[in-house]
């Protein structure tokens, strides 16, 4: 998970990440957050992830167990999950990134967000985005406060509320019931 996180943020920096730098810059986040977050971009490649990986040693299977990249019935090469998206990797409570979340750069698309499956790294209903960074604000007796999307903990973290998480999924994954569930379950894994 570690190389696609240099990946990604390395496709950022590079001249290929200019709309996506653009589009989190519309939105407030700042390049100094961008790299405490570690954002990355998924190029618009269907195997540009998946070279990349493989030159490394990862092997097919990895990439496919850990969610890197996907398949799809009556295509038998598996092909980079997340394209032309800014990426957010998602930590667990230690700081290592076990999955990501990507936010569409185009309009067309299915799916405006699409995160990482579950995979025996990842589990999202145990997860939260920032977590670490919250749970040692708990540990500090700062209030801890539970948003909803990247972007929002983003922005209260850069406005300097360090207690801030979110779930590792978006909205659109469940109906705002769920959300509720899930923001609690997310508050008690801090404390």
């Amino acid at each position: 998970m570690e190389l696609a996180t240099k990946y990604f943020e390395a496709a950022l920096a590079h001249n290929i990440g200019a709309q996506a730098r653009g589009y989190l810059l519309e939105r407030g986040v700042s390049a100094q957050s961008q790299t405490r977050f570690r954002i990355g971009f998924a190029p618009d490649s269907r195997n540009g992830l998946k070279e990349h990986l493989a030159a490394n040693g990862v092997s097919a299977q990895d990439m496919i167990d850990t969610g890197m990249v996907a398949t799809r019935e009556g295509d038998p090469l598996p092909y980079d999950r997340f394209r032309n998206r800014v990426m957010f990797p998602i930590t667990d409570f230690r700081g290592r990134v076990i999955a990501f979340g990507g936010r569409a750069l185009s309009a067309d698309v299915p799916a405006k967000y699409l995160n990482s499956p579950e995979t025996e790294l990842f589990h999202k209903r145990q997860t939260l985005y920032n977590g670490q960074t919250a749970r040692q604000a708990a540990r500090d007796g700062k209030t801890v406060i539970v948003v909803e999307g990247y972007l929002d903990v983003i922005a209260a973290v850069s406005a300097g509320f360090r207690g801030h998480g979110g779930p590792a999924r978006h909205r659109a994954d469940r109906g705002a019931s769920a959300i509720a569930v899930a923001h609690e379950r997310c508050a008690r894994a801090v404390l």
